[in-house]
């Protein structure tokens, strides 16, 4: 279940270049405000993709990088940022980072526009202009890489591999996901790192399985652990975890009786949504939850209905909710939008395993 629950959307082809040997004439585009979805794909068949929807015209355009730049991402899109007019695409089994121009989708091959020799990396996160931190599934060391030239710099020691990360203040909080590839770890806790020194300066247990991580408006941050989602023992439940960081002490809030995936927090910082009575092989129904009142139900919900919600994205300027569809995980996917109350207003298609979602 582990093997097959991590790597179910995400099928080994590394290009040397932004280009095959003979690409077909690339497309000259111009991309404005929307959201960039990467697409994961299928594990080892090197089919990961990039779309971009426009809400305002309710246009979308799919396998966007392959048709600018003439060549595919590559195997597992995992994530992407976005930091000075530059996209960044992790791709997580080919063991790379793109960087291309946030606006053309172009893959400048005059400069450095590939960094390699990670193990598996999962997530980037830019801390400084000369500096970003990248997540590794399999590897105990916090890589630093520096975006503008696109080089390693340096790492950080954590002990145990790392997973999503969110920034408050000087200070980085890194998730201990999973123990798959660093075996002999314990999956539960957050790590924080002083961004300044590049330094692990605190552990803090929480639930087994941390992945979801968001900062509300009091800027205390909202963990949601998965539980036996990932982990080799069953029977651990999923919960959710608040992290004061001034004390960099944690306090269990709520534990679910069924399993919760996914955590997205609104604008405003006042509430959370999350996946919950699914897993990875049956479609969950989105909740709510004030982050000022955590024990009150919540009568909001987007009822799956027969879909398998797989990323929950909220826009973080005007509190739309993105949901994808992974169907099969096996055939292009599609992506809901729903107002903040809930209201259908538009879907696309997308790409096998839409993942990730970035707003531009």
């Amino acid at each position: 279940m582990k093997r097959l629950a991590i790597f179910l959307c995400s099928i080994i082809l590394v290009f040397a270049s932004c280009g095959p040997e003979d690409p077909p004439v690339p497309e000259v585009t111009t991309v404005g405000k929307g959201v960039f979805v990467i697409n994961e794909g299928n594990f080892t068949y090197a089919n990961a993709s990039l779309t971009f929807y426009d809400p305002e015209m309710d246009t979308v355009a799919n396998n966007l990088f392959y048709r600018v730049n003439g060549a595919p991402i590559g195997d597992v899109g995992q994530s992407l940022a976005m930091y000075d007019g530059k996209l960044y695409i992790v791709v997580n089994n080919s063991n790379y980072i793109y960087k291309v121009d946030a606006g053309t989708i172009v893959c400048d091959t005059t400069q450095p526009y590939m960094l390699t020799d990670f193990v598996q990396p999962r997530y980037m996160l830019p801390v400084a202009p000369d500096k970003a931190y990248v997540s590794d599934l399999a590897s105990t060391e916090l890589w630093i890489v520096n975006p503008q030239t696109m080089t390693h710099t340096g790492t950080v020691s954590m002990g145990k591999s790392t997973e999503t990360m969110v920034k408050v203040g000087r200070e980085v909080y890194v998730a201990n996901w999973s123990r798959y590839y660093v075996t002999g770890m314990e999956n539960n806790t957050v790590q924080v790192v002083d961004s300044e020194n590049d330094m692990k300066v605190a552990e803090i247990t929480v639930g087994t399985e941390p992945n979801g991580m968001v900062v509300d408006k009091n800027g205390e941050i909202w963990v949601m652990c998965e539980g036996d989602s990932y982990d080799f023992e069953a029977n651990v439940p999923s919960t959710l975890w608040k992290i004061n960081t001034t004390t960099k002490q944690a306090v269990l809030v709520k534990t679910f009786d069924k399993t919760a995936l996914n955590l997205a927090i609104d604008p405003t910082g006042n509430y959370l949504y999350f996946v919950y009575g699914g897993d990875w092989t049956n479609g969950g129904d989105v909740h709510r939850m004030n982050v000022n009142q955590p024990d009150q139900e919540d009568d909001f919900v987007i009822p799956a209905e027969g879909k398998m919600f797989y990323k929950l994205f909220v826009n973080p300027q005007n509190g739309d909710i993105y949901l994808s569809d992974a169907k099969s995980y096996t055939v292009n996917g599609t992506v809901y939008r729903y107002s903040s109350d809930g209201v259908l207003l538009s879907s696309f298609d997308a790409g096998i395993c839409p993942g990730f979602m970035l707003f531009n």
